[in-house]
Parts: C-alpha cells; sequence; structure tokens
C-alpha cells in the first residue's frame, strides 16, 4: 500500500518527486482521479481560493489525464472504472467527516480499500484524515471540532493505516491551535498523529513511513 498524506497536495517540487517515485511513472505521463466532494460542507463565508490553488498545482505538475470522478453522480462501477483507469487517487480536503460519509452512503468503503492495493492514494487535509485512524481523544474533539463532537461519537476513519495527521499545523489562520494544544488534547491518544505543515507530508510506503518536507511534531501516545 502507498499513501501521501499531505496537508496542501503539491505544494512543493519535493512532494511531487515522491509521487512521481511511488506510482513508477514520470509526472508528465501520469494519470489522475480526483475525488472531490469534500469542499461542499464548508460554510458558504469561508473562502474557496484555497481549492483553486490547489486545483491549478495538479495542473502545474500532473501531465496525465486529469479526471473527476463524482461519487454521487456515478454508479460504483463507473466510479471502479474511472478510478482503476488512473496511477493516483488524489482525494480533496473540505469538511470533516464529509467523506467518509460519502464513501459510506454510496457503499464505495470497499472500492476505496481494494484501490490501495494497487494504486498510490494522495490524500489532502481532511481527504488525508479519512484514510487514517479516528482520533480517540475525547478533549481533541471538545476544544478543537466542537461543532463536530456528536458526529466524532459514531464518525470512523477508513483505517487503511495506524496514524493520522493534523494538517495545516501553524499556518496562519491556525496559530492559535498551538504545540502545547495539541499536546494536551491528544496525550491520551492511543497512537501517534504527525502534525504537519502545507509543504510537509508523511508517506506510508508498504509499511515504511517517511515525511517529506522534514520531520513533524507527533503528539499522542508514541
Amino acid at each position: 500500500m502507498k499513501l501521501v498524506l499531505a496537508s496542501q497536495g503539491f505544494t512543493t517540487n519535493e512532494i511531487a518527486k515522491e509521487v512521481e517515485k511511488l506510482v513508477g511513472k514520470p509526472l508528465k505521463e501520469i494519470n489522475i482521479a480526483i475525488i472531490n466532494e469534500a469542499y461542499v460542507g464548508l460554510d458558504g463565508t469561508k473562502d474557496k481560493r484555497w481549492l483553486i490553488k490547489e486545483l491549478s498545482n495538479i495542473e502545474k505538475y500532473i501531465g496525465g489525464v486529469i479526471d473527476f470522478v463524482n461519487f454521487r453522480a456515478y454508479s460504483k462501477e463507473e466510479i471502479k472504472k474511472r478510478l482503476n483507469m488512473a496511477d493516483l487517487i488524489y482525494i480533496v480536503g473540505g469538511r470533516q467527516h464529509l467523506l467518509e460519509k460519502l464513501f459510506r452512503e454510496t457503499d464505495t468503503i470497499d472500492i476505496i480499500k481494494n484501490i490501495s492495493k494497487t494504486k498510490v492514494i494522495m490524500g489532502t487535509s481532511a481527504g488525508s484524515i479519512v484514510l487514517g485512524k479516528k482520533i480517540t481523544s475525547e478533549k481533541f474533539w471538545d476544544e478543537r471540532y466542537p461543532k463536530d463532537k456528536e458526529v466524532a461519537k459514531t464518525h470512523e476513519e477508513l483505517n487503511l493505516v495506524d496514524f493520522n495527521i493534523i494538517p495545516h499545523y501553524l499556518r496562519e489562520d491556525h496559530k492559535k491551535w498551538t504545540k502545547d494544544f495539541f499536546e494536551r488534547v491528544l496525550a491520551d491518544n492511543e497512537f501517534k498523529v504527525y502534525a504537519i505543515k502545507d509543504s510537509q507530508a508523511v508517506v506510508y510506503n508498504d509499511g515504511k513511513i517517511e515525511f517529506i518536507g522534514g520531520t513533524p511534531d507527533i503528539f499522542g501516545r508514541k
């Protein structure tokens, strides 16, 4: 299994080169299938320039076919067909919990898990989080995502790996969530959580974990 858990996608040449290595094809030949439904759950007052920038970075680096796979519009067979045509599956972020809900309601969790055995999957922000293990600390949900804490009680992630990430770590609009904050609210979490900046990514390559863009801060029980 080869996964790239990023914060904001193709933000650096280093991240792009790592994807090229994992896929085993030049960037100019890589075909990509994009899953992009999570942004629809964001508040209407939230600026979406980040999404335009993230998608433009895909166009900048990826030279093959770029496809969007709409899980609400296509049948399971069509989803499977389109994902199998791609070399890289790219899951864009957005609203927390929305992707797991999408996969569950469209009965496609099995498709994602099966495709992870043969294709490289890259997630960004919430698109990375859904690939990992659900954070167990109640303090984390109470203080970081208070509006989502009731949903978090029944929500699950895909558990493709036994860790997770904190995206956008220490970014200008996330500075109030400091290192001390995460050390406190994740102190009793049962597994490692990697806090990554927008220039970083965590790579899972057939059981081996590598860091792109520097070593992240690590929280939870180590």
